[in-house]
């Protein structure tokens, strides 16, 4: 990805003041491949760069291919930073695996409700071809970024309501509302997990805890969508919570 869009709009002076006139800030965008666990692998592209907290640029390297699997027994992709789960999202729902305006659980360190520069101008129910997709693809490598995925999403139709689980208090308040059942009567639900939620700055969480409520949550859902999120967690370490969650 080129150009000062999407998630390479992030500090994109900085970047691009440290590179030869020739060049400009790029980001890698990893292809999609069907596996399990064991091909959650690390890559050598950088996928997001920033500013940290303490004034310097990191340069994060992400998955060496996003993943579709099943994680708990349910369908899930797997891929680095959170603004593909709109692609995902819309993907799904094209091909039946959830119905349009479905309950989100959003597990995340951040509620990743900004709102993008631009709107997108499609709703799902009269806009579910392949040249949707297309622009749906575009959207979210071009516009999008880690922040504000979800507004667009619920403006589409494909979310309705957004349970955000940030916190310890959520998991509680939230863990009262799953269903394993899965009767007839069920909500369509997607849980949209970054793994974040699981970064130093959160160890305050109990980790047991955490790991109950999603797994309750995969039994009551229809898709599973998983970012790693390489800016705000070391990949090594959500890799390891990733496998630990999934036992």
């Amino acid at each position: 990805m080129t150009g000062e869009r999407g998630n390479n709009a992030f500090a994109y002076e900085q970047r691009a003041a440290r590179l030869a006139d020739c060049l400009e800030p790029r980001l890698y965008v990893p292809a999609v491949m069907a596996g399990g666990l064991d091909d959650v692998q690390l890559g050598d592209e950088v996928i997001f760069e920033d500013v940290d907290e303490h004034g310097e640029l990191k340069s994060c390297k992400g998955l060496r291919n996003f993943v579709r699997m099943e994680f708990l027994g349910v369908p899930a992709v797997i891929f680095d930073n959170h603004n593909h789960a709109f692609y995902f999202w819309w993907e799904a729902a094209q091909q039946g695996l959830v119905k349009p305006g479905a309950t989100l659980v959003h597990v995340d360190q951040h509620k990743d409700m900004r709102e993008p520069a631009e709107a997108f101008g499609l709703s799902f129910g009269g806009a579910n071809s392949d040249d949707a997709l297309e622009k749906v693809f575009r959207y979210t490598n071009e516009v999008l970024n880690v922040g504000n995925y979800i507004p667009p999403a619920i403006e589409a139709g494909l979310i309705g309501e957004v349970q955000f689980v940030t916190s310890e208090a959520a998991l509680t308040k939230f863990g009262n509302l799953q269903n394993p059942s899965r009767d007839g009567n069920s909500i369509c639900k997607i849980l949209n997990l970054d793994l974040d939620f699981f970064a130093p700055e959160m160890d305050y969480i109990d980790f047991e805890k955490a790991r109950a409520f999603i797994q309750a949550a995969a039994k009551d859902a229809d898709f599973i969508t998983i970012a790693i999120s390489p800016f705000f967690i070391d990949q090594g370490l959500a890799i390891e919570v990733l496998k630990r969650l999934s036992r």
